[in-house]
């Protein structure tokens, strides 16, 4: 299992591979998604002016909170699990703005092309 850094260093390189295809879109996002797996990791990811930030421990007001386990969101960052799929399995949980996720779900959909 990938520890933080590897989670961190993933979400790092989907956001690169997304900015080559989709990059005029995520300069206009400004969003900061918290993520809490069930082994008590925190971090949130901050996309702002088409840069991204991976900080661990928790943000006051993210528009969101992802929950899940460490297997799934490396899954869904490697591409082999949809992060919708995982939603509807009840393998990740959202609180906060939903909708807003649909972002995160376009930076792992274009890092894949």
């Amino acid at each position: 299992m990938a520890g933080v850094e590897e989670l961190k260093r993933a979400f790092q390189q989907a956001f690169e591979k997304a900015k080559e295809r989709i990059g005029d879109e995520i300069r206009s996002w400004s969003r900061v998604f918290q993520f809490v797996l069930d082994d008590g990791t925190e971090f949130y990811v901050e996309i702002s002016g088409g840069e991204l930030k991976i900080v661990e421990g928790r943000h006051p007001s993210p528009v969101a909170t992802l929950q899940t386990d460490r297997e799934t969101l490396e899954k869904i960052l490697r591409g082999e699990l949809d992060a919708m799929a995982a939603f509807m399995r009840g393998k990740l949980r959202i609180t906060g703005n939903v909708i807003e996720t649909v972002k995160l779900r376009r930076i792992v959909e274009a890092a894949r092309g």
